[in-house]
């Protein structure tokens, strides 16, 4: 089956939008802790949405036990408390937002410098093993820094959203321009 065309203002709106993604791309390069401070409110709306649910699930469920009831009422209570915590205290949420970050980072570490012992095991390449081994190595280290200096893990964070914001702008602007029309 052909590929229909894509209409032209559908092609010149993915270009537009590439342009403002790769502006907001900029902004965010030179001023990282509007990042910081979006993932902080995003981190606790999904808190606050996480805790919602289960405590409307504790409060409600006829499959859950009492004390799994009990468990989820509260733990409900504590994750909106947190969310609350998160947007409404910007250095709380800042805080947790780069304890998350480092913490991922230390576990991608983790499994980097593991799966590098796995393919050794699995007669992977030693290339393979050596990228993993390398990678692991600078995920440790900057999992350490950013638990060490906010500061750093929050210009780390800011570059990182920055980063991606470019890369999806880029695809944006190819992807509109190079449709067919």
């Amino acid at each position: 089956m052909a590929e229909k065309a894509t209409p032209m203002w559908a092609r010149l709106l993915e270009i537009i939008l590439g342009i403002i993604v790769l502006v907001l791309a900029v902004y965010v390069l030179f001023n990282t802790g509007a990042a910081v401070n979006t993932l902080r409110l995003l981190l606790g709306i999904g808190v606050l949405i996480l805790g919602l649910i289960m405590l409307i699930r504790g409060a409600t469920s006829k499959v859950l036990s009492g004390t799994g009831r009990i468990v989820n009422v509260i733990l409900g209570i504590i994750f909106l408390a947190v969310g609350a915590a998160a947007i409404y205290y910007s250095n709380f949420g800042t805080t947790l937002v780069i304890l998350l970050f480092a913490f991922g980072l230390l576990l991608n570490a983790i499994g980097r410098l593991e799966f590098a012992g796995y393919s050794m095991a699995a007669g992977m390449p030693p290339s393979v093993r050596w990228a993993n081994i390398i990678l692991g190595v600078i995920a440790f280290i900057l999992a350490i820094v950013a638990f060490v200096d906010a500061d750093f893990a929050n210009t780390f964070l800011g570059l990182l959203v920055a980063l991606v914001l470019f890369l999806f702008g880029i695809q944006l602007v190819i992807a509109g321009a190079g449709s067919r029309g």
